[in-house]
């Protein structure tokens, strides 16, 4: 079966309608328009379509179509509509937009290619492979062409991985690659098509193995030399991991393909049926190019509501591998670590080129150049084996908005580069687009180096309302110019941004991340305001705004940063000659408000009026949360699909407090009982004088029940409580009990359904003052039907994932499985080794309604922060909930509205070293309450 990455279906719905509006009311060409000065002229198209009438009738193919757009564009009077029909356009090669053979719009119209109202139309440069069969182990095959060459295979719409692991053997560096303590690999086939992977703080090069013999390893050159030689950065030493062998395939998930034998392999993941999976090799690196002159741009192009996938990009598997220096800028060529970009840092007198920070970008599956004008709205780019966008050279007053990017290799959006920091005609640098309320996520899947948007070399563009979450590396980068570099980038703004979940991976970058002059004066450099960034992974090092080496001319104003375990600013300047400085760091709201410079004070710094706020973003003002990320007609793009709340039978019930002994309880003042009923988690009912008491609600009915939750404020919680049900109110019997519970909403499933008109939470501890927890409050109780068949927990023994937190399958600690992780057995439990970070991930066989998660750890095993996420189809994901504070126990998570979803997995964000309190996340029991 196909799948695609299928938006909310309020925000298609949206884009239906506006597409709708675009096309107006004609649908056929020829057809008599309403008004013939205003209305479009409209070419329809299909997968399948044929002939040359392009009509809503008889659709024709997108080539037929775009041959009479460029025919029509030299004496348009109107705007020209390439309208697509739902399905998958297949694209044998890249679907190429020329200024010189027509297809600019003139007379300052619009040539549009969109989906037709309601429709999903997909430009896939995947070739499918079909003919599976099962061999040993687990691991199925299929025939592909001679020739083939991929780095990346989709099954499902589920990116799989390649071939990897560790070598049982000692490596000792050598000037050409290793020795090893044993012959392990010399016994190894097709080892030219080995790759090493080197992972060092903010960089992961990749370098391939030329040959073998013995322990005498020689690596492909010259991506040894610039990995292991560079004058800067950081550099390669001993390889991380092994990439590419059919030694190496061993887990599910990863494939292997033999290009001598001309054969995939692969080992399915829980769920996967290779005989009627749809499995897609990317063939084509270039999906759209767009593309004008100085002279002579591609002029009022439109692209909105089409997805992009399955782009290929297989440069890494040659002699220069992917020898990383920063944000997926790579050394290419011979001797490029002494010469590329070093310009005069190193030496004078043997300078190599210039500027400094002139390297090789990592293109973009769709990329354009030369442009004025263009639109690209709602689209999405997945499963892309390069960069997702790249807007290169001379790319003028475009607009970005409101696509998704995910799922792509390197960097999701990229405009500018490293090359043109200060050219002799500044035109050929991108200025005056914009990039606006776009969900870049899940990103650098594969060059983990990589960022959510690159911004190079531009001038007066604007990052604005963008949302970018878990992505391996910094979120937003602005600028490169390293060391001395001189750059005519100028009036660049970066406003009102949402970034979390960044810093995944690698180490030593940012929320938002700054490099090099930005302008001239404060007054045309680089303003960064109104962002918000918070929850930086465990990466390590940097800060939430990074002013880096050779910072100049920022002015940062209205942004909030906190949780991201490190200092909200500060950065480091590069030698005592390169500038550094001319900040203005005022009105902000950071949980650090003083800043870090690590190598030395910045000059001409001011650094005032900024307002310290807690690590869970208490202080910031509402307006600028909500002023943050995708503005509300975009909204949809990142929302998860909704669920349906089940009845809570609880709501706006009556309730009484008593104390333990059942007389009335003295309530805290302005506390009341039907506080734990009304349905808002903001108030809250809770006692005095007596740290045991308990909350009785009255059902008024009898009702058969499935499970209850209680919801207890931060600090206010019991951390052992039990709840009793009764039918008459005088005869009570004990269905649940809960220890070393914390804050927040705690399930709590019946054994078997229960009928009961009266429940009682009852308050075993704290009982008094020094517990952890201070005293039980109820914000909010709820009851509910049990589901008409199964358990109340639809995660209970339901299929489960170890997964590391770049994907791959987690090893497991001795007599762990995943599957002890939601076996319903909270004496056993799921814990990763040899990594601290990892995710349990939970398949609950189909889409259900997740309104409440709950994650039980060991008091002496847990992480001390975790985030949530769901899935419908395992490869878009959406995060839901964020808890920074577990001390192992029940830690239960209502999200703020209902999802739908089949996956769910918890992963550990803190602690990411023995040393943290907690140890490393086990995970005895994920919970999923929501009904079906």
């Amino acid at each position: 079966m196909q799948r695609h990455f299928q938006r909310p279906a309020s925000f298609r719905t949206a884009i239906g309608l506006l597409t709708a509006l675009l096309t107006g009311a004609a649908v056929a060409v020829g057809a008599a328009p309403v008004s013939a000065a205003t209305d479009p002229v409209v070419y329809s198209v299909a997968p399948n379509g044929t002939g040359s009438s392009c009509s809503a009738a008889a659709p024709c193919g997108l080539l037929t179509a775009q041959s009479k757009v460029r025919a029509a564009t030299s004496t348009m009077a109107t705007d020209i509509d390439v309208v697509l029909a739902d399905g998958k356009y297949q694209l044998d090669a890249p679907l190429f937009f020329d200024s010189a053979v027509g297809d600019s719009a003139t007379g300052g119209h619009t040539v549009s290619y969109q989906a037709a109202p309601g429709a999903h139309p997909v430009l896939s440069g995947g070739q499918q492979v079909t003919g599976w069969t099962q061999g040993a182990g687990g691991v199925w095959s299929a025939s592909v062409p001679a020739g083939t060459d991929t780095r990346q295979l989709y099954v499902d719409g589920v990116r799989a991985n390649r071939a990897s692991g560790t070598v049982a053997t000692t490596y000792t560096r050598t000037a050409t690659g290793y020795t090893t303590s044993n012959t392990t690999l010399a016994g190894w086939g097709n080892i030219s098509d080995v790759e090493f992977v080197y992972g060092v703080e903010w960089t992961q090069m990749r370098c391939g193995v030329a040959s073998v013999s013995g322990t005498t390893v020689t690596m492909k050159q010259p991506c040894f030399d610039n990995s292991t030689k560079k004058q800067y950065g950081v550099n390669a030493d001993l390889p991380t991991s092994v990439e590419n062998a059919r030694e190496l395939l061993d887990r599910p998930g990863e494939f292997y393909l033999d290009k001598p034998a001309h054969t995939l392999s692969y080992i399915p993941r829980p769920g996967q049926q290779m005989s009627t999976a749809d499995a897609e090799i990317p063939h084509l690196q270039n999906l759209i190019q767009g593309s004008g002159t100085a002279a002579n741009p591609l002029r009022g192009l439109s692209l909105s509501g089409i997805t992009v996938e399955y782009g290929a990009w297989t440069t890494p598997n040659t002699a220069d591998g992917f020898s990383e220096v920063q944000a997926n800028m790579r050394l290419t060529g011979a001797s490029a670590w002494q010469y590329q970009g070093s310009c005069d840092r190193f030496s004078t007198t043997d300078p190599g080129t210039c500027p400094y920070g002139n390297w090789t970008m990592t293109p973009g599956n769709v990329n354009f150049r030369y442009t004025d004008g263009l639109k690209l709205t709602g689209n999405t780019f997945t499963h892309l084996g390069a960069a997702g966008l790249q807007l290169g050279q001379g790319v003028a007053n475009s607009s970005i908005t409101g696509n998704v990017f995910t799922d792509i290799s390197s960097n999701g959006v990229e405009i500018g580069n490293g090359t043109d920091a200060a050219p002799a005609d500044v035109s050929v640098m991108p200025s005056g687009n914009t990039i606006a309320d776009n969900w870049v996520h899940n990103v650098a899947v594969e060059y983990t180096g990589g960022v959510g948007i690159f911004q190079g070399y531009t001038r007066n563009d604007t990052i604005t309302h963008n949302q970018v979450n878990n992505v391996p590396y910094s979120g937003i980068n602005s600028n490169w110019g390293w060391g001395r570099t001189a750059t005519k980038t100028t009036g660049n703004r970066i406003t009102n941004n949402l970034v979390y979940d960044y810093m995944q991976q690698r180490s030593d970058g940012g929320g938002v991340y700054v490099l090099g002059q930005e302008g001239t004066s404060l007054a045309d450099g680089l303003v960064i305001s109104g962002n918000v960034v918070h929850d930086e992974g465990a990466g390590g090092g940097g800060f939430a705004i990074y002013t880096d080496g050779g910072s100049q001319y920022v002015t940062m104003t209205g942004n909030a940063a906190y949780n991201n375990n490190n200092s909200s600013m500060g950065g480091c300047k590069e030698g005592t000659t390169t500038p550094y400085g001319d900040f203005s760091f005022t009105g902000n709201y950071f949980e650090n408000t003083t800043p870090n410079w690590v190598c030395g004070n910045p000059s001409n710094a001011n650094v005032s009026g900024n307002t310290q706020v807690t690590a869970a973003g208490v202080g910031v003002p509402a307006s600028v949360l909500t002023g943050a990320g995708l503005e509300a007609a975009y909204a949809g793009i990142a929302a998860p699909p909704a669920g349906t709340a089940p009845a809570n039978l609880a709501a706006h019930k009556p309730a009484v407090a008593q104390f333990v002994d059942g007389s009335t309880a003295q309530l805290q003042p302005e506390s009341q009982p039907t506080y734990a009923t009304d349905g808002d988690p903001a108030t809250y009912i809770q006692a005095s004088g007596q740290f045991r008491w308990q909350l009785v609600v009255d059902l008024q009915q009898a009702q058969s029940l499935g499970y209850v939750t209680v919801g207890m404020p931060q600090p206010h919680f019991a951390t052992d409580f039990h709840v009793d049900a009764s039918t008459d109110g005088t005869s009570w019997t004990t269905v649940g009990t809960v220890g070393s519970s914390g804050w927040g909403t705690v399930p709590v499933a019946f054994s078997s359904p229960v009928t009961a008109r009266y429940l009682r939470v009852v308050a075993d501890r704290p009982n008094d003052s020094g517990q952890r927890g201070d005293q039980m409050a109820i914000s909010e109780f709820g009851a509910y039907a049990p589901p008409a068949s199964g358990s109340s927990d639809t995660a209970l023994n339901a299929p489960a994932q170890a997964l590391f937190i770049d994907g791959t399958q987690a090893d497991m600690q001795p007599n762990s499985t995943p599957a002890l992780g939601d076996d319903g057995n909270p004496s056993t439990y799921a814990q990763a080794t040899n990594r601290y970070r990892w995710t349990l991930q939970v398949d609950l066989q189909q889409a259900r309604t997740v309104g409440v998660v709950s994650v039980l750890m060991p008091t002496d095993k847990y992480a001390t922060a975790f985030h949530i996420d769901v899935s419908l189809d395992g490869s878009t994901f959406w995060t839901v909930a964020h808890r920074t504070d577990s001390a192992g126990g029940t830690t239960g998570v209502r999200l703020d509205t209902p999802v739908s979803a089949r996956y769910v997995r918890v992963i550990a964000d803190r602690p990411n070293s023995g040393g943290q309190t907690g140890g490393q996340m086990a995970v005895s029991e994920l919970a999923v309450y929501g009904g079906r």
